[in-house]
């Protein structure tokens, strides 16, 4: 075993399993439908993939980009453009083989980068870099060296305020660099720990302008400005933070930030200062993604998982529960978090849950009722992507197993 496949194995947030023999099962409840429209061909020996896809619309056609990974399979490990109709491979990026590990290709974000009005695929890669593609043929468009590994998904944000994007990127051993479309950095800064959470840029403080913010493997979340220099850290909870989401809580104008720790806290802090604001201790193994007013009330809810296996939603501004909902009774490793998006086309918001045993769910925000679920004999260990890529007006729901298959579902109302 290569050193960095024995490093990547030691920091896993889940110890992987064996499973069982590959199979699917359909299970409805009188709600609502989850139909199977394809299955990629990336399906791989491995049961180690836990970076989400990317989807959307590409020049009007509909694209899908799966990251596949796997220690023990050397030659198959790449980023793989898919169509978003049929799951048909189109182009692939293949990592060499002296990288072809668990974390070959981190989660690649969809984003213009560099203004010409397409957006790209944004990667970052065991080739230590975060790399950016022509989304229709693959080609190289900008390459940034990094000091290791990416492990989270590259933001495409006007970190500046200048009216230009930047790349912000961090590699898995804490530094981050913001990157002009150019391929210089704008800044780094070396942090000398592991970072799990995903980055973010908003306007955290309130100031009319625009901050970075990082969570990292110490427990620490740390709050820069536009320039690089650092606002303020802080370390308000127990446990190292795997997990970070952002978003608007309350009638301020600052935003909040929301982690989730290995040890099981789920917390929000103030972007102003880091105060904390409320936390929970949900166990062991929580995890936060979906971040906004998803039953329509007009207050914003965070919604998230933990080891136990359920599913909570958490009113923002007060920390309260509001409710929750069991999404598997079995003993599981983790489970990932719930993302948020209008599945059904009828202009409000559904949550889609996976759990680690392969149980697809979709819930109703306002209630936490379990609508419909699918069910395969294989490990999921990371968040779904929903996009509307055939444009009609419903959100498509692409979910990686731990096998590298990319499932395609769409969900109707009944």
């Amino acid at each position: 075993m290569r050193p960095r496949t024995a490093l990547a194995l030691a920091l896993l947030v889940v110890t992987l399993g064996s499973l069982t023999a590959l199979g699917a099962t359909n299970a409805l409840n009188p709600s609502g439908t989850l139909t199977e429209q394809w299955v990629s061909d990336t399906g791989r020996s491995v049961q180690s993939n836990h970076h989400a896809p990317a989807a959307g619309r590409i020049h009007g056609q509909p694209w899908v980009y799966a990251p596949v990974s796997g220690p023990t399979d050397p030659e198959g490990c790449a980023l793989f453009a898919l169509s978003g109709s049929t799951g048909e491979t189109r182009w692939t990026h293949e990592i060499p083989e002296d990288g072809c590990e668990i974390h070959s290709v981190a989660d690649p974000a969809l984003a213009d980068y560099d203004g010409d009005g397409t957006r790209e695929v944004i990667a970052a890669t065991t080739e230590q870099a975060v790399i950016a593609f022509d989304p229709l043929t693959g080609e190289e468009e900008l390459r940034y060296e990094l000091g290791s590994y990416g492990y989270t998904q590259p933001v495409v944000a006007d970190v500046t305020g200048d009216g230009t994007a930047e790349i912000v990127v961090v590699d898995i051993k804490g530094t981050v660099a913001v990157i002009h479309p150019n391929g210089t950095a704008l800044w780094t800064d070396n942090l000398s720990t592991y970072v799990w959470g995903q980055p973010a840029v908003s306007d955290f403080d309130g100031d009319g302008q625009p901050e970075v913010a990082l969570s990292l493997s110490s427990g620490e979340i740390r709050l820069y400005e536009a320039d690089g220099t650092e606002q303020w850290t802080v370390k308000p909870f127990d446990g190292s933070i795997t997990w970070m989401t952002t978003g608007q809580a309350d009638d301020d104008a600052q935003h909040e930030i929301v982690v989730a720790t290995v040890s099981g806290t789920v917390g929000m802090v103030d972007g102003a200062d880091g105060a904390v604001e409320w936390e929970h201790d949900f166990g062991r193994f929580a995890a936060v993604n979906a971040f906004g007013d998803g039953d329509g009330d007009g207050e914003a809810e965070v919604y998230a998982t933990a080891k136990d296996g359920t599913l909570r939603s958490i009113d923002a501004a007060t920390g309260d529960i509001e409710w929750k909902t069991t999404l598997t009774t079995e003993s599981v490793q983790m489970m990932p978090p719930p993302v948020l998006g209008d599945v059904d086309g009828d202009g409000a918001d559904e949550l889609v849950a996976v759990s680690n045993d392969g149980i697809v769910s979709v819930v109703e925000p306002k209630t936490g009722d379990v609508l419909a679920t699918s069910q395969r004999d294989v490990q999921i260990f990371t968040h779904p992507a929903l996009a509307d890529t055939d444009d009609d007006g419903a959100a498509e729901i692409y979910v990686m197993y731990g096998d590298g298959r990319v499932f395609a579902y769409t969900y109707d109302e009944r």
